[in-house]
């Protein structure tokens, strides 16, 4: 449609130049853009979770979690002095149950549901003189308990290659540490997959083992 004193084909080359003008504006601030350094970065609407239960929010989206796995843990010889001897002979015996400590600790207690503990092991030699143990991870096993059933095994999370073996040499009074990550989410028994939901709140039991030497349970507590 025309509207004016003039001939149809003035208003379509006015109309024809405004729409080349339009493209043109266009074309020139899409060229800005790219210039500036690309299109802008999409933003995700999935909150990004911390792989540990001690996090802002204490939760964990059970893609983020860690592999559970015994990871020795260092000495801070600011509190704790090592002790200084020299090296084992080389006819060392095992050390029986009675000659080690085992004890366990969670981290953090009380937690939130969805989080990620840390059960801290201790191992510590009560012989008189040097004895051997095997710490590797195929003697050592983290047990989760709930009023008294097995909830959860670190020996169902072990691969082909979760059964070493590591004997060490044990002086008088030496110990080591470990440290082993347990998602609330690995709640089925016999099971290392993630389940849907975590475990809910209560009161929940820890225990530790080393070859036949079994810790005492230590309680920790999950919130809402």
């Amino acid at each position: 449609m025309t509207v004016g004193p003039h001939p149809p084909s003035v208003y379509w080359r006015r109309r024809a130049l405004v729409a080349v003008g339009a493209a043109i504006l266009v074309l020139l601030g899409w060229l800005a853009v790219r210039g500036s350094g690309g299109t802008p970065a999409a933003v995700s609407s999935a909150p990004t979770a911390p792989t540990s239960g001690t996090g802002a929010s204490g939760t964990s989206a059970p893609g983020d979690l860690p592999s559970p796995s015994f990871v020795q843990a260092t000495t801070d010889t600011s509190t704790t002095p090592t002790a200084v001897h020299g090296p084992p002979p080389s006819n060392v015996t095992p050390c029986g149950d009675d000659q080690i400590a085992v004890t366990v600790a969670a981290s953090p207690s009380p937690g939130v549901v969805g989080g990620t503990f840390t059960f801290s092991v201790a191992i510590v030699s009560k012989a008189d003189d040097w004895c051997s143990r095997d710490l590797g991870s195929g003697a050592q096993e983290i047990q989760v308990l709930h009023n008294g059933a097995l909830l959860y095994s670190s020996d169902d999370c072990r691969t082909g290659t979760g059964h070493t073996s590591d004997v060490r040499a044990f002086a008088a009074g030496d110990a080591v540490r470990y440290r082993y990550p347990w998602s609330s989410y690995r709640i089925t028994p016999h099971e290392c997959a993630l389940a849907k939901t975590p475990a809910p709140p209560g009161t929940y039991q820890v225990v530790a083992r080393v070859g036949t030497k079994i810790s005492a349970p230590v309680d920790f507590t999950i919130n809402r």
